[in-house]
This record gives structure tokens, sequence and C-alpha cells, in this order.
């Protein structure tokens, strides 16, 4: 495919700004129609615009300005016409809509059956114009990249066409049918043929087109929503409007031919007439996001791109050659500008309407500094640098857009205007960047058929057929003396060869000459020898028929052959083509894959660093707290320092105190000569029979009796400790006086003797079982179990620790022990503590 290098013309035009106002039944309205191409915006009444200082009325200008009567013929006529013969004749065209929600937009360009459109009308004047010079289905074919091509070659023809061949086009028809049904069945029959009977012009004005080229359409319909690019074209029968974004193939923008941005991998299928075109805009309509608001009851919520593409291709001698042009025109529908106020809308639909508002603030700032760029410069479109400058990649739509300005084409803008004068606020903005825009200029492609060039070749191409015919007759004249020179030799060849053979047959019957007239022998040897020679002939021929049979024979064998192999060799074309296409496939999906993995990996990259710097921030955090933490904790230590300083203090005195009044009653005891006996000690109250329970000993009163010089410790009534008055271990370990299972208990070898009274009641004993040494099966009829251990304290005296456990059985038929309680009995000798002992205790605390 050679794909012809796009020249700028010099020649450049304003883009061209059309208003047109929607009807209106409120009588209160803000825009008025001054002539055909100026409005005048005035502020509402007081009522309507609230408390807020009035303003002037301001006049706008366009190109010009549809009434609110104004027929969709109208409009296309004055709009998209122009644009249609500029696509026939090579030119690329943008043209899309304007304006806040519930406008008119989509109505202007989709319209109904009875007032169809600029789409509809756009496709009708196509198709009328070009239906005489139109290529056979599937002629050219989407550029497929191969696996054995470089990058540069790759990127040099992306998104351009190949011619096929007659077998090729036909394998590929049947696909091509195959995948317009499944596109088309995919909607289940919702909103099919709602142009089918559309209202359509009885004639178009004439558009001049080339009868020397051959003409193809594409057409491909996608969606921006929320700054993502989708296909509605999308051959997956499970896309539905109402499922998840996320169900649906995301599609990414890439450089083509020429520089320019297209969306890679989206379904770009040939049409032969308006009706199928139609039939698949109807179909992405049914996907396309589309909402209720307060507004609009069908308001939309994404961009939306039908793109038409033309493929023409030169004819000569009934072939068409490898030189391909292709031209584009775009049909955007722009969501409107909304403010959550006046749409009332959820948080979805505020989610949505802020990508809308910032994509359309993207283009809004694009348009002013392409503008403000071109302004401020002299010379060519293309040496203004308006590229990566003008903020074109900031959104998708800007980079789709970028294609019409960077490079050359035509670009119109419809600013639809609901004059309504609640809609006040907002028109402002939009009318002051719609009469901005016309501002921006846009370069034209010069001779995008390159009709000079191929008059040349044409010019080239005829003077090398008359150059060959010349040459043919010089070699039919060499070929014609030849010839009467061979035919003169093959004469004289022929000549000593009859002389050859005439002496050959005179000295064949040399033998058989007669000598006179009387001989007798002659004649019959004669005779005999020829009648030999005819049966030797008869031979020969009838061996030569047998031959000439057989060779019959095998000719036939070898053309039955010959077309079972034809017939193979094209079955295994076909196979091969279809293998090739699979490949085809194949590779894409690879593409495909290897695009989004790539995405997904810089994806990683860009959370892993996210992730890292929020790692960081966290710990410097940390650190931070921790420094606080340790200053705190300083500051906290040394108010804790000097309060127990303070504390340690007091407590001293007050023990010194203590120890020395208890001393004092000691030394007054000994000196009388009596004894002391302490009460037994008591358990406080703060305590219960638990292993964590301390013994303190009370506050006592010496009294002197009157009848012994004994002298008792008495424990002072004021001062006594209640009782415990309940023991809320007293079920730990499964030792319960009315259960019927069995007490395990283990014991050492060597026991030492306790001899003491408090022992378990005696219907626990009956029911215990003491082993030294224990298997798993004596665990399996017992329901508690208690392991008895002995040792001395620090004092010498001897404890004993019963460590109680419940043992329950588990799913698998084993059993499980769970130790809950500990019993420790100690033997002390009540004497051992003396007096001294206690006073140290007491001084301690």
């Amino acid at each position: 495919m050679k794909v012809q290098k796009r020249v700028y013309a010099g020649e450049t035009e304003p883009v061209k700004v059309y208003c047109r106002l929607k009807p209106c039944p409120t009588a209160e309205r803000c825009i008025t129609r001054i002539d055909k191409q100026t409005i005048l915006l005035t502020e509402p009444s007081s009522e309507a615009r609230g408390n807020r200082n009035p303003r002037d009325p301001k006049e706008y200008k366009f190109s010009k300005v549809f009434a609110e009567n104004a027929d969709q013929k109208d409009v296309f006529d004055e709009v998209a016409l122009p644009l249609l013969r500029d696509l026939i004749r090579g030119q690329n065209g943008l043209l899309f809509t304007y304006g806040v929600t519930s406008s008119g937009k989509t109505y202007t360009m989709m319209g109904d059956a009875k007032h169809p459109g600029l789409i509809p009308r756009t496709l009708d004047g196509l198709f009328a114009s070009i239906h005489e010079v139109q290529a056979p289905l599937c002629v050219f074919k989407p550029f497929v990249p191969k696996s054995y091509m470089t990058q540069k070659e790759i990127a040099a023809r992306l998104n351009g066409f190949v011619i096929q061949d007659e077998y090729s086009a036909s394998q590929e028809r049947k696909a091509q049918e195959k995948l317009k049904r499944k596109i088309l069945q995919s909607t289940n029959g919702q909103n099919q043929g709602a142009f089918s009977g559309r209202k359509r012009d009885s004639a178009f004005p004439e558009i001049q087109v080339d009868n020397f080229l051959r003409y193809s359409v594409f057409v491909s319909y996608i969606e921006i929503y929320k700054d993502c690019v989708f296909d509605l074209l999308q051959k997956d029968d499970s896309v539905d409007a109402n499922k998840p974004t996320t169900l649906r193939i995301l599609k990414d923008l890439r450089r083509g031919v020429g520089g320019t941005y297209f969306v890679a991998g989206v379904n770009e299928i040939e049409v032969q007439n308006a009706d199928e075109a139609l039939a698949l805009l109807e179909r992405g309509q049914t996907v396309r996001q589309i909402a209720s608001t307060k507004l609009n009851a069908e308001s939309s919520r994404s961009h939306t791109i039908f793109n038409i593409r033309l493929v023409a291709a030169p004819i000569e001698d009934g072939v068409i050659q490898e030189d391909v042009f292709i031209s584009l025109l775009s049909l955007v529908d722009l969501a409107g500008s909304e403010r959550a106020k006046n749409t009332e809308n959820g948080a979805e639909r505020l989610k949505e309407a802020g990508k809308i508002n910032n994509s359309l603030m993207g283009l809004r700032v694009m348009m002013e500094t392409l503008r403000q760029k071109q302004s401020s410069k002299n010379g060519p479109i293309r040496e203004k640098a308006i590229g990566g400058d003008a903020g074109f990649r900031h959104t998708k739509l800007g980079t789709l857009f970028q294609s019409f300005f960077d490079e050359q084409g035509t670009v119109k803008m419809i600013v639809c205007i609901n004059p309504a004068s609640n809609q006040y606020n907002e028109l402002g903005s939009v009318l002051a960047f719609a009469e901005g825009t016309q501002d921006v200029r846009t370069a034209l492609r010069d001779d995008p058929y390159d009709t000079k060039g191929r008059a040349r070749k044409a010019e080239e191409r005829e003077r090398k057929r008359q150059e060959q015919a010349l040459e043919e007759s010089r070699q039919a004249e060499r070929a014609k003396r030849k010839a009467q020179e061979m035919e003169a030799s093959a004469h004289s060849t022929y000549q000593e060869e009859h002389s050859k053979r005439r002496s050959d047959i005179t000295m064949t019957f040399h033998g058989f000459l007669l000598h006179d007239h009387t001989d007798t022998r002659t004649l019959p040897a004669l005779a005999e020898y020829l009648e030999e020679r005819i049966r030797r002939h008869k031979q020969m021929a009838a061996s030569l028929m047998e031959q000439e049979t057989e060779f019959a024979r095998r000719l036939a064998y070898m053309t039955q052959q010959n077309t079972t192999l034809k017939r193979e060799n094209l079955a295994f074309r076909a196979h091969l083509s279809h293998r090739d296409d699979q490949f085809d496939e194949l590779y894409k999906k690879y593409q495909s894959l290897l695009e989004e993995s790539n995405m997904n990996h810089q994806h990683k990259i860009d959370l892993g660093r996210e992730l890292q710097d929020l790692m960081d921030a966290h710990e410097e955090e940390r650190k931070e707290w921790q420094r606080r933490l340790q200053e705190e904790s300083l500051r906290m230590e040394e108010d804790s320092d000097n309060f127990r300083d303070e504390n340690s203090l007091e407590d001293r005195r007050k023990k010194q105190a203590t120890a020395s009044r208890v001393r004092t009653m000691v030394q007054r005891v000994n000196e009388s000569g009596s004894t002391v006996t302490p009460s037994a000690p008591t358990i406080s109250n703060s305590s219960t029979l638990d292993s964590s329970s301390r013994y303190q000993l009370r506050k006592t009163t010496i009294a002197k009796s009157s009848t012994s010089k004994k002298v008792t410790c008495t424990t002072d009534s004021a001062n006594r400790q209640p009782l415990p008055h309940y023991n809320r271990r007293h079920n730990a370990g499964g030792f319960r006086r009315n259960s019927r299972g069995k007490l395990l208990v283990q014991t050492s070898e060597k026991r030492v003797p306790v001899g003491t009274i408090m022992k378990p009641s005696s219907s626990v004993m009956k029911r215990s079982v003491s082993k030294t040494r224990l298997n798993m099966e004596d665990f399996m009829d017992v329901e508690a179990y208690a392991l008895e251990h002995q040792d001395a304290d620090s004092q010498g005296n001897l404890q004993t620790h019963y460590y109680k456990a419940d043992v329950i059985p588990t799913c698998s038929g084993g059993r499980a022990v769970v130790f809950s309680d500990v019993e420790t009995l100690t033997q002390t000798d009540p004497q051992a503590e003396s007096v001294e002992m206690i006073v140290e205790k007491v001084s301690r605390r």
C-alpha cells in the first residue's frame, strides 16, 4: 500500500461556528435572534436572577444563526453538505455539537424517522453520490501487522488499508457478513430499524465524483466515558449499557499513518449502503451511556464519535491500483455541561458530570491556547507548534481532535442553545467560548487525490505503451523474416529428404530388378516381400493403436489427478488463508494483551511509587510520634521520680515510727517476762482462696490479765475482716460432688506422706484412681485428672501441689486434657516465725 503524503496547501480557513436555537415553550427567555448571524443575550427579570445586580445585554456573532423553527434539512445543507463534498474530494472534516445539557445536541446529530439528523442525511448523500463507482466489498482491507514486519514498517502503515486479490476478498466477505450479523444481533432486536422508515430527500445536490476512482466506506462508533474510550460496535454479545463499564473492553489511542491519532483495536466495518451504516449506528446507541436527570430524561453521559472513512484507489484497465487515498469525517455529539444544583444528580451522576465538565474545560483551554498562538505568530499553520503546546493530550477528546488542527481538515461546530431564562448563568461562558473558537484557523490538504501525479503517471504509462507497441512491431517484422528464412530452409531440406527417400526405395527394391521378359522368379519374390511388409505394417499399426489408447487413458488419469490436485491446492490455500487470519487475530490479541500488560506494569509501578511514598510518610509520622512519645515519657518519668521521692521520704518516716513503737512494746513485754501468742492470720477481704492470696497481719493490741502474767495478742474487733461468702473455683478441675465420672490421680513413685487433716471428700476419693505411670487408655473412662507434685519451699517446708484438669472427648475419638486449677498444701511450724521476723515484716511494709 502506498499512502499519499499530505501536503499543506498554504490556504487556511477559520473554524466555522453555527448557532441553533431550541424551541422554547416558556415566555421568559434570555436569547433573542437579531439577524441571521447575531443573537442577543439579555438578563432575565429580577425574579429569575434573584438578588444579583443586573448585567448589560451582550451580542454574539456566528457564521449563521438558525431560528427555532429551522428544519433539519436547512441545517444539513448549510453545515454538513460542504463537509460531505470535501470528504468525497479527499479532505478531512470534523463536525461537533456543543452546549449545555438538554439543548438539542443529540437531536441535531441523530434526529428521528420523520426528521433525520445530520448523520443519516450525510450517509444518504454519500452513498447516493458514489454508488456508481463503489468498489466491491472487501477489496480494501484494514492493514494488520505481520509478525515478520519491523516496528518502522508497522508504524508507516498502521491505520491504513491494503488491496487484496479476489480470492482473499471472497473469503473476507463471509467473515465480514458474519461480523455484521453478530454485532446487529447482539442487541436482541432493541431499537432496530428506527431509521428504516425515515424521510429521504428526493434528490441531493450534485457532488462531483472522480470516475477514475473506486470508493469504499468504513464506519466506526466510539464513546468517551469518564475520559476512557470504548467501542460501541464491540462484537462481544455480552455488552449491555446497564452493565458496569469494567465488563467492556477499554481502548487506547495510538499514532497511525502520518502521525495522526486513532483508536487502536476498534471495529471498523465496511458498509455497502446507508441502511447498513444506520443499523450499526442504532446498535451503538443501545449500549452508550445514557441516564435520566432533572433536565433531561435521556441525558448523554459520554461523548460519542461516529467516524466515516472513505477509502479510494485509482482504477486502470479494470484493475484497482495500489495507490490508496483515505479521507475522514468525524461527527461528534459532545455531552452537555451540567450544574449540580440544576440537575440534582446523585453520587454516580455527579462523578460523570465532573468528568464531562473537565473534558469540556480541557477543550476550551485547548482552543483558547490555539487561538492565542495563531494570533501571536505569523506564517504557515504548521510552523506554529500547536501540537504538544496547545494541550491536545490533556484529554482523550483533545487527542482525537489534534489530527484536524495539527494536520489538515475542515472544522465546524454547532452550538445548541436553550433560550429559556433559567439557562442564563451557563450560556454566557458557552457563547463566549463558541464565538472565540471562530478565530482558530485550520489548513486544507492540497490535491488530496494527487490528480497531477496521477496525470503524470498516466502520461508515463502511455509513453511506455507506445514504446512497447513499436518494439512489438519490430519484433513481429523480425519474426516474419525469420519465418520466411525458416520456410525456405525447410523447403530445401524437404527436397533433399525426398530425393534421399527415392534413392532409398530404389536401393530397397534393388534385389528385385527384372532381367528380361522371361524372368518368372522376380515378381513372385517381390509380391511375397510386399505382403510381409504389409503384415508388419498392420502389426505396427495395431501396436500404435494400443499405445495411443494407453496414452489416452493415462492422459485422462493425469488430467483427473491434476484437477484433484488443483482442488486440494485451492483448499490448502483457503486453509492457509484461514490460518493466516487466525494468526493475525492471535497476533492482535497478543499485541492487545502486551499493551494491557504494559499498562498494568506501569500502573503497578505507579502504585508501588505511591505505596513507597505512603510508607515513607508513615515512617516519618511514626518517627515523629516516637520522638514525641519519648519526650512525653521522659517528662512523665521526671514527674514520677519527683513524686516518688516525695512519697518515699514520707513512707520511710511512717515505717520508722511504726517500727519504733513495735520495738518499744516488745521490749516492755520481755522486761515483764510474758510471752506473746499471735492470733491466727486471716485473709483480707480483697483476696480469695486462690494462689494469689496474701496473708496480712492484722493490727493487734496487748492486754494484761489480772490473774496471770501471761500477755495475749488479740485482734481488734473493729478491724476484723469478714469471711468470703463463696469460692469461685469450687467447680474448677472437674471435682464436682454429684458427678458420676472418675478422677484419675497421678502420683510420684517416691511419695512423702503428708498425714494432713484436710482431704478430698469421700465421694470424690471413692471415684478416684491413683497411678504413677499412665497410658492413653487410662484417660478414656475418666472425667477429671489431677497431677500430684511435691517440693520444698524456701524455708524447707513441704509443699504438695495438685494440678487439676478436665478430660474432654474429641471429635476424632481421643481425649483433650485442659488444666483449670491448682491446689497447694503447705505444712509449716507455727513457732518458726519469731517476733523479730514479724517486726522485720512490719518495718518493710
